[in-house]
């Protein structure tokens, strides 16, 4: 495996998309060649791309812009589902998580990813007509949001561990998710592709064997 380089201005686009990178390791890249470091990890990573390939950093536009301040947060009490997603001061916090608990009638609730990508495509797209009446839509049906989008494709550890603990290799270790966790180590330093084959737990036998059952 080819270890991950360094990055400089002068790598090539092709090579910087063979490794894995950090998101804190994106944004700080895009601090240091003044690119949008506002955003996800596909979204940094697409901002990178273009600097790569040749586009100049002042040309390179954030693709969602950072929330507005506003004069004061919404509280539980004051959101209803006519309460626009942007420039009202909603976001998803606690008192949102609240309102849902209430709203849905239990008494914890946790915040779905079919939420927050409904919230980044309300923010890409500016769509100030977006209320959250349209987060209970998503809530209650997701199938109305797309799952096939950038953003997903960046969460690779996740799908690498989930990869392997379906094999039914992982049952000859204890504490799989460590081994998972140093077979990945390697993976992601290196330009194979990050996804998960029995071919990198047989390679790497020697370094996991102290957790064999």
């Amino acid at each position: 495996m080819t270890t991950r380089p360094q990055f400089n201005r002068n790598m090539s686009s092709r090579t910087f998309a063979d490794f894995y990178w950090y998101k804190e390791e994106l944004q700080s890249i895009c601090h240091q060649y003044g690119l949008p470091a506002y955003g996800t990890k596909a979204e940094l990573t697409k901002y990178i791309v273009a600097f790569l390939n040749g586009k100049a950093a002042a040309e390179i536009k954030p693709v969602r812009q950072l929330k507005r301040k506003t004069a004061s947060k919404l509280t539980a009490e004051s959101i209803t589902l006519d309460t626009k997603l942007l420039d009202s001061g909603f976001s998803l916090n606690q008192a949102a998580r609240t309102f849902f608990a209430n709203y849905f009638g239990v008494e914890y609730f946790n915040f779905r990813k079919v939420m927050g990508i409904k919230m980044r495509e309300v923010e890409k797209d500016g769509d100030v007509s977006a209320t959250v009446a349209d987060l209970v839509k998503v809530l209650k049906d997701p199938r109305l949001i797309s799952f096939d989008n950038e953003e997903e494709k960046t969460y690779q550890w996740n799908s690498f561990v989930k990869a392997f603990r379906r094999d039914s290799i992982s049952k000859k270790y204890h504490e799989p998710m460590k081994v998972a966790a140093i077979i990945w180590q390697i993976l992601k330093k290196s330009d194979h592709p990050k996804v998960y084959t029995r071919k990198l737990v047989i390679e790497n036998a020697e370094l996991i064997k102290e957790f064999r059952k």
